[in-house]
């Protein structure tokens, strides 16, 4: 079965789900459940991925597609403006806390660093940029499989 495009941009965008997950679990204060005795936000953050197959098994109701994705998407993008934002992310990694006072390490390299901190901010802004876009491939999808010819076809 061929993917196409904007299931080939679903499979990036749950790599970097994966990666932006390990970069929680390794800043410990941001993870929870199964990697910590807690249920946290990160636990329920969790769910994307059962979405992410079910996106990828509904080929037949494209606009069902369309509603997965954009709900990751707005789930993405609204935790990292509100809960965990880009700024807190890099306050982790480059201070060890959320305040530059704090001098401590909470994450399970042991590291103080701005670059890793850069790089999860950077995780962070392309994991909400591929989700825009692959909302915006399923809708062209969606909306490719709607038209209908003169003869009452799908064409």
């Amino acid at each position: 079965m061929k993917l196409t495009i904007a299931e080939k941009l679903l499979a990036i965008a749950a790599g970097l789900g994966m990666l932006h997950h390990i970069d929680h679990i390794l800043r410990v204060d941001h993870s929870g459940w199964p990697f910590r005795p807690d249920v946290t936000p990160f636990t329920y953050s969790l769910i994307v991925y059962p979405i992410i197959l079910a996106i990828f098994m509904l080929r037949s109701r494209p606009w069902l597609r369309v509603a997965g994705s954009a709900l990751i998407f707005a789930f993405v993008t609204f935790s990292h403006s509100y809960f965990e934002t880009p700024f807190d992310q890099f306050q982790t990694w480059a201070y060890g806390s959320r305040s530059p006072d704090y001098r401590g390490s909470t994450n399970l390299l042991g590291l103080q660093s701005s670059g890793l901190g850069t790089a999860a901010v950077l995780l962070t802004i392309a994991l909400s940029t591929i989700f825009l876009a692959v909302t915006i491939a399923f809708l062209r999808e969606a909306r490719r499989t709607s038209v209908i010819d003169a003869r009452g076809r799908p064409s």
